[in-house]
This record gives structure tokens, C-alpha cells and sequence, in this order.
């Protein structure tokens, strides 16, 4: 697999084919002793899928993966002002997922933070996006707190919960 550079046209064009997911089970969280424990509920399966970002922040760098010559992947960075890294979007094709590109988008957020001197990486992800959430915690990622509220506003997604993972290296 080699990780390279894309434009915001391949990025948003990667989105528009893939950036979609069946939802077979959920998140419930609770809070005890200062730790956050995650437990999976099965639920009705149900399709989800976000829409495509055409453009990117002027401070958000997009990265692909590619495999034989072709785009399987991709993960948005960017710096924050708290000297962490984010990892502001990640899409896999859905024909490479569980191949072990998402794990090397991720092994490359962790070098690219090292490269800007960032301390450790942010991301928000949702009780919903519970393959995330496996990926996030199997590569290292914590959960450090969630908001019940910041989709409230949305129709469609006003019943989730947003989880902000966080990977510090010790």
C-alpha cells in the first residue's frame, strides 16, 4: 500500500462512492470509576451514510491510499490548537474494508503527527459507527468523552451520540 497526497477532487469523489455503512449494532455508554465502558446492542440493521465534503479547509492536508495504482482509501489531517493531530474524515472502498488500510491510514496519522511534533491524535466518531470505533480502540484510540447533544440539531442523526477518541503515545 503506498500513502500519498490527493487533491480535494479525488478525496470528495472517494466520499461520494464509499462513504457508506450498514449500522447492525450500537453503543451504549456509561461512565464509572473515571473510565468510559462501551457496550454493543444489536439493533434492526439500517443503512447510514454522510455526505461528501467537496472542499477541504485551507489547513486540512488529504491523504490516499492506494493499492496496485488505485485509490482504496483516504484520511483528512489536520493540527489543532491544543497540539494534537486530528483525524478529521477516514474512508475505506468498501471492497478493501477489514484489509488492513484503515489501520495503515491510521499508522500514518500517528507518523505524520510525530513529523509536525504533535503530541498524540483527536477524532469524533459516533455510538453508530460501531466498526469505527472497534478500529479506533484495536489501534491504540480512548475514549475521552462524549456528547449526547451536538447532532440534536440534525433530523437524521439527532439520536446519536458523538465519542471523542483520543491516542496519546506515552
Amino acid at each position: 500500500m503506498k500513502i500519498a497526497r490527493i487533491s480535494e477532487q479525488d478525496a470528495a469523489a472517494l466520499d461520494r462512492l464509499e462513504n457508506t455503512f450498514t449500522c447492525n449494532e450500537v453503543l451504549d455508554i456509561s461512565f464509572t470509576d473515571g473510565e468510559f465502558r462501551l457496550d454493543v446492542r444489536s439493533v434492526t440493521p439500517f443503512s447510514k451514510s454522510y455526505d461528501a465534503d467537496d472542499s477541504l479547509d485551507e489547513d486540512v492536508e488529504a491523504y490516499g491510499a492506494y493499492m496496485d495504482g488505485t485509490l482504496v482509501g483516504k484520511i483528512e489531517l489536520t493540527a489543532t490548537w491544543n497540539g494534537l493531530a486530528s483525524i478529521e474524515h477516514i474512508v475505506v472502498a468498501r471492497s478493501q474494508r477489514k484489509s488492513g488500510v484503515a489501520t495503515g491510514l491510521i499508522n500514518f496519522a500517528k507518523e505524520w503527527a510525530a513529523s509536525k511534533q504533535l503530541k498524540g491524535i483527536r477524532l469524533e466518531t459516533q455510538t453508530h459507527n460501531v466498526p469505527a470505533c472497534r478500529l479506533y480502540l484495536r489501534n491504540g484510540f480512548k475514549v475521552g468523552g462524549m456528547d449526547s447533544f451536538v447532532y440534536r440539531t440534525q433530523p437524521e442523526v439527532a439520536h446519536e451520540t458523538a465519542l471523542y477518541m483520543y491516542w496519546i503515545p506515552e
